[in-house]
C-alpha cells in the first residue's frame, strides 16, 4: 500500500538524518519568502505545518512572530525539529500524527501549509488529506502546500532515470500537475497555482549525469530565469487555496 510505503521510506530517511547539520538552504529560502509574500506578516497568527520533516522553515516562521504547530508521522523527523527549535531559541507545539486523520479542532488555523508532502500520495489520498485540512483551517484561513511540478521537465526526466537505475530515494512520488479539482472536491478554492526554484529543477539532471547538467546549465545561462521557468518549470509547483465560502 502506498501510505505505508510512504511512511516506511520517511521513517528510515529522517533516522538516517540524526546528527546530520540541519540550515536554511537555498530552496527552503525560497519558500519562506513564497510564504511571506502570500501571507503578509506572519506575528500572532496560528500556524501549522502538516508534515514537517526538520521544520526549518517553521522556525523562521516563528522567529517571525507566528504560533507554530508541527506535525508529522516521524518520531525522528519531530526530534531533529525539537532540537533545531531549541538551537534557535524558538517555541513551537509538537504533534506525532498522521495527515490522514489530524489531531485538531476545526478552524483551529489561520494557515495550513506543507512542502513536499502531497505529491506522495495519490489523487484519492490527496483529498482525504484535503478534506480532514479544509476543517481545522479558520474562516479566513489559507492552505499553502509546495509540490514537485509535472511540468518541471529536468526534475521529472532525472527522477524516472533514477527509479529505472533503483538509485530513487524518496519513495513513491507522483508529480503534481494541478491541485485544482482535489481542493474543490474538498471545499477549497484555489486562488492561484505558480511554480518556484529552476534552480533546483535543473539539479535533478544530476541523477542521469552531472556532465549534462552543467551542459545544460551552460546553454541555458543567456537566458532570464523568468523565460526558462516559463519554458522548463520550476520544481516546486506553489498552490495558494482559502475556504470556499457557502
Amino acid at each position: 500500500m502506498v501510505r505505508e510505503r510512504v511512511k516506511e521510506v520517511w521513517q528510515h530517511y529522517w533516522a538516517q538524518q540524526r546528527g546530520n547539520e540541519v540550515y536554511l538552504d537555498e530552496m527552503s529560502e525560497a519558500i519562506i519568502s513564497e510564504l511571506v509574500e502570500i501571507c503578509g506578516s506572519l506575528k500572532g497568527k496560528r500556524v501549522l505545518e502538516a508534515g514537517c520533516g526538520r521544520g526549518i522553515i517553521s522556525a523562521k516562521m516563528a522567529e517571525l512572530g507566528a504560533d507554530v504547530y508541527l506535525l508529522d508521522i516521524s518520531l525522528e523527523a519531530l526530534q531533529i525539529a525539537k532540537k533545531h527549535f531549541a538551537t534557535n531559541n524558538v517555541l513551537a507545539t509538537f504533534t506525532h500524527g498522521d495527515i490522514f486523520d489530524l489531531p485538531f479542532k476545526d478552524s483551529t488555523f489561520d494557515i495550513v501549509w506543507n512542502a513536499g508532502v502531497m505529491e506522495h500520495f495519490e489523487e484519492a489520498f490527496q483529498l482525504k488529506a484535503l478534506q480532514g485540512i479544509t476543517k481545522i483551517i479558520r474562516t479566513t484561513g489559507q492552505f499553502i502546500t509546495f509540490n514537485p511540478y509535472a511540468g518541471a521537465i529536468f526534475y521529472v526526466i532525472g527522477k524516472k532515470y533514477a527509479e529505472q537505475k533503483g538509485k530513487w530515494p524518496y519513495g513513491p512520488e507522483f508529480p503534481v500537475k494541478s491541485l485544482g479539482d482535489g481542493c474543490r472536491g474538498a471545499g477549497l478554492m484555489v486562488l492561484r497555482e505558480y511554480p518556484i526554484c529552476f534552480k533546483e529543477n535543473l539539479s535533478y539532471l544530476s541523477y542521469v549525469s552531472k556532465h549534462l547538467r552543467s551542459i545544460v546549465k551552460f546553454f541555458l545561462f543567456p537566458f532570464s530565469k523568468d523565460f526558462l521557468m516559463k519554458i522548463f518549470g520550476g520544481y516546486l509547483l506553489v498552490t495558494v487555496a482559502v475556504k470556499q465560502q457557502r
